[in-house]
């Protein structure tokens, strides 16, 4: 396993970035599939297994963040901020879409309107943050500097 430098991520942290985000583009798929087809509906089984599979590699990912600190490339305040907000979403929002299918089990009405309010919402605000988040690197590389390339091992 190759160690982070300040030049780039190590193996770990860029398989976890990228699998995620292959991950993450399954579940806005699969989210916008069935509510525009209902017929798809089977599609949330998966959905809900791969967001239980996204909580345990944010935590993970986050923990190897905090170990691996001092190799991390160095960031600007505002990008470790993002970075932050970025985490903090990854954890919310499968955390209150596992609380809602909790309500359901329980017929508990306020984790069910927690869910039903905040799941949606704050999946969409993640999407807003991952776009910022593309579009801040394109800023940088298009600028000349090796944002992308830290993720890319090179």
């Amino acid at each position: 396993m190759s160690k982070k430098t300040i030049n780039h991520y190590g193996k770990v942290s860029r398989y976890l970035h990228w699998a995620m985000a292959v991950c993450y583009l399954a579940m806005f798929g699969t989210a916008v599939a069935w509510n525009i087809d209902e017929s798809l509906k089977f599609l949330i089984n998966p959905h809900r297994a791969i967001g239980v599979l996204l909580l345990v590699l944010t935590i993970f990912r986050m923990i190897w963040a905090v170990i691996n600190t001092k190799q991390s490339p160095k960031n600007t305040t505002v990008a470790k901020l993002g970075h932050w907000a970025l985490y903090g979403v990854m954890l919310a929002v499968p955390a209150i879409g596992m609380a809602r299918q909790a309500g359901y089990a329980q017929n508990n009405q306020a984790l069910i309107e927690l869910g039903n309010q905040w799941h949606g919402t704050l999946a969409w605000l993640f999407l807003l943050l991952i776009v910022g988040h593309i579009a801040m690197v394109a800023v940088h590389h298009l600028k000349g500097e090796p944002i992308l390339s830290r993720m890319l091992g090179k």
